[in-house]
């Protein structure tokens, strides 16, 4: 398996400088975040990335992401310019990366974005991390509008409506058929690529505030792969994220999609009540979902991919509510743990 690491660009507080130096040496995995939804990513400001990550001998990892528009999900007039500027974005990619095989794009189907009510949830030993609480959630003054630390996008009150009205007169069914409408453009393209485009599950997967959670379960996933079957067609595994539904089996599902996991987002959750959960350490064999037994899995399989330690807490005096979930050390030692596991059990 191969270890990447997250950086969200040249304002990360974690340089490209820091990734140089773990071992084993991480693919980047990043994305343009100053380009807006639907436009396209240029091959200057692509060339621009590439000359960061060359110049800390650094190699490109799965891109994430690549957004889908609310036009595209919900089937509005524009989804057609947002379909061409994608299209674009996936061959200038692979314009300026030409060695990478294959390429890898993920993107998500959410309503919103990743949810949570807590960024600094506090653990017993003092540890920090993110938390989702459902009373929380359900108390938000939504007359106000809706916005998350953690979000790049603010809803007024009136967007909000907007969206959950948008939602509710497509419904599920018609969801489904706009995501097939997209895949069906970006899916051949893709091929032609040699791009592998993952999807994100729902986080948290299950419907919040009257919005509809698309990739939550296996019944779900099974139809979205069955929407345009082809190896450009697939999964960005997040057991973090089917994790915190305790009602998933994790390790059923990676049986049954491994073929279809392109990469892995491996973290795993604590549920205290139904539809509460904080993140757990990566470490924690009490947790909904053990990593052990994922990497257990994964070699029985004989799944070799790219995968990254997915969010993380607040340890070592390495504390701040900026970072949102993704402090450096607990992650770079949870892909080490994780990567120390998979090197054990392939050579027992």
């Amino acid at each position: 398996m191969i270890s990447a690491f997250r950086w969200y660009g040249p304002d990360d507080r974690v340089p490209l400088a820091w990734l140089r130096q773990m071992t084993p040496t991480p693919r980047v995995v990043t994305h343009l975040g100053d380009i807006p939804p639907g436009e396209e990513w240029t091959v200057e400001a692509l060339q621009t990335l590439r000359g960061q990550l060359d110049a800390h001998g650094l190699t490109l990892g799965p891109v994430e992401s690549v957004f889908w528009t609310d036009a595209m999900k919900l089937g509005k007039p524009e989804r057609d310019r947002h379909i061409e500027n994608y299209v674009a974005t996936l061959r200038n990619l692979r314009m300026v990366f030409p060695e990478q095989d294959p390429l890898i794009v993920t993107y998500h189907l959410m309503a919103l974005d990743w949810s949570r009510t807590h960024l600094a949830w506090e653990h017993p030993n003092g540890a920090k991390g993110l938390a989702f609480e459902t009373a929380t959630w359900e108390s938000l003054d939504l007359s106000k509008g809706l916005y998350l630390p953690g979000w790049g996008k603010p809803y007024t009150k009136e967007a909000y409506e907007a969206l959950v009205g948008d939602y509710a007169a497509n419904g599920i069914d018609g969801f489904f058929a706009n995501v097939k409408y997209v895949l069906d453009v970006i899916i051949p393209e893709a091929e032609r690529l040699n791009i592998r485009l993952s999807a994100h599950p729902n986080d948290p997967p299950w419907d919040t505030l009257g919005l509809p959670a698309l990739l939550t379960n296996a019944d779900r996933v099974r139809r979205f792969l069955a929407l345009r079957p082809s190896p450009s067609h697939g999964l960005c595994f997040c057991t973090g994220s089917y994790g915190a539904e305790p009602t998933n089996d994790v390790l059923a599902m990676l049986r049954e999609f491994h073929k279809e996991t392109v990469w892995l987002h491996l973290r795993t959750v604590k549920s205290t009540a139904y539809h509460d959960f904080h993140e757990a350490d990566h470490a924690d064999e009490s947790a909904n979902v053990s990593l052990f037994d994922v990497i257990k899995t994964l070699v029985e399989l004989r799944w070799e991919g790219i995968f990254r330690s997915d969010h993380g807490l607040d340890v070592l005096h390495e504390s701040g509510l900026e970072m949102r979930g993704y402090p450096a050390i607990d992650r770079y030692v949870a892909n080490k743990m994780i990567w120390a596991y998979w090197r054990g059990l392939k050579e027992r």
